[in-house]
């Protein structure tokens, strides 16, 4: 049935479609339709989450931690200083290893320290951190630190050009926190402890405490177990720094005299803490 509009009806829908009338129109639609849009977003909003491509959102359960995690170690405080005694509550001395890791002495230092419930600095050469990534890893989850120790134990670093050397100690550092995932560097041992002011600072400006010792036993010459233990015992004081080697060469007379200085540091009342 078609309607048939009236002469008055024909009249007023000629007006309300002429200007200005026909503007004001075309406002309140726009108003009607502006509130209408955004109710509906509102709803939307509110309405339970879905992803798209896969459906409903499921929560998943939050992952529960391990019954234990290793402490944190101590942060030490970054200055252009070299640090070569520690400090720590009672007779408390820092144990640190250079240029491993080493597959044959590392795991068994490794092994030691956690039966003493001791912590020690590992001081890193960096091509050997890459081809044993899994001793690294292992360093950082048993509680201990990393040290960097340039990537290939270059000892002429300390007389460098500043550019060369940031180089270097930026390029090793970064080194050991990709090979570990992500751990704390914190400290950089000179190879063969060829300091230089130079250089020393350079590792503080890179995040880094230039980390020397004040105990030598020169195990890397390798003068028999009896002999590093003895040097050990009778120099260390607390507050000491204690340096030995786990990489580099061979290091069994170094295994088997920290199997000895362990259980005799214990039982004089010294704890092994990590530098700072």
């Amino acid at each position: 049935m078609v309607a048939v509009l009236t002469r008055r009806r024909r009249v007023i829908l000629r007006q309300i479609v002429r200007p200005p009338y026909i503007y004001r129109w075309a406002g309140l639609l726009t108003i009607v339709g502006l509130f209408a849009g955004v109710t509906a977003l509102v709803l939307v909003d509110r309405a339970p989450a879905t992803n798209l491509a896969a459906g409903p959102v499921v929560e998943l359960p939050v992952a529960t931690a391990p019954a234990v995690l290793p402490l944190s170690p101590e942060r030490p405080t970054i200055s252009p200083t070299l640090l070569t005694t520690t400090g720590g509550a009672g007779k408390a001395v820092a144990l640190t290893f250079d240029d491993g890791p080493d597959p044959a002495s590392t795991p068994r230092i490794l092994d030691l320290l956690a039966e003493h419930g001791m912590r020690a600095t590992f001081c890193m050469v960096g091509r050997q951190a890459q081809a044993h990534p899994d001793l690294v890893r292992r360093v950082v989850a048993e509680g201990h630190r990393l040290c960097n120790h340039t990537i290939t134990h270059d000892p002429g670093i300390g007389v460098r050009s500043p550019d060369v050397m940031n180089r270097q100690l930026r390029a090793s550092r970064d080194l050991l926190r990709d090979v570990s995932s992500g751990a704390d560097v914190d400290y950089f041992r000179a190879p063969e402890g060829r300091w230089s002011p130079a250089l020393i600072r350079m590792s503080a400006t890179d995040g880094m405490r230039a980390l020397g010792w004040d105990v030598d036993p020169l195990d890397w010459t390798l003068p028999g177990t009896a002999a590093i233990v003895q040097r050990v015992e009778q120099r260390v004081k607390p507050g000491s720094v204690v340096l030995l080697h786990d990489g580099g060469g061979p290091r069994a007379q170094t295994v088997a005299a920290v199997e000895q200085l362990l259980p005799w540091l214990t039982a004089r009342g010294y704890s092994a803490v990590l530098p700072r």
